[in-house]
């Protein structure tokens, strides 16, 4: 005895759900990749700014290093150059109201070179911490006078 099959025939219109349900899927998992390859790019270039101020007898240089503590400084010094090591973990938290909108939080090793316009004594150099920026200053080995020059 033969039995009769019954199939179901899916409509198009019964796949579409399933076909929205596969691309929000893929979308969300675009995005998560998205954040994290962003994030790592953030991470990985996170360069400090830095001005250089030359006068006649210094070069006096400013890292921002916001949100490190002196503790976690190490330079290194030449007469042409100077290196700076940071180790950082920042955490950043911002409230609304009775509720945290966003939490973020970066660690790592932030390390910068920066090349003097003139060779320093770096022996003579100083160095200091404020309000999150690194000052450097050391005497140039060869010193340049200037003077008023009257336009005729």
């Amino acid at each position: 005895m033969k039995t009769k099959r019954r199939y179901k025939h899916r409509t198009i219109l019964d796949r579409k759900g399933l076909i929205e349900r596969m691309l929000e899927d893929t979308s969300k998992t675009i995005d998560s990749i998205k954040y994290d390859l962003e994030k790592s790019i953030v991470d990985y270039t996170f360069v400090p700014g830095k001005d250089i101020i030359e006068t006649d007898e210094d070069v006096i240089v400013h890292i921002d290093l916001p949100g490190i503590k002196k503790k976690d400084i190490e330079l290194r010094i030449t007469e042409t150059k100077i290196r700076v090591k940071a180790k950082f973990d920042i955490e950043l938290e911002i409230e609304q109201g009775s509720y945290i909108t966003l939490h973020d939080r970066k660690s790592g090793v932030m390390r910068r070179t920066v090349r003097f316009p003139k060779k320093i004594i770096p022996n003579e150099a100083e160095a200091k911490f404020q309000d999150g920026v690194l000052i450097i200053e050391a005497p140039k080995l060869e010193k340049e006078e200037s003077f008023n020059l009257e336009i005729k």
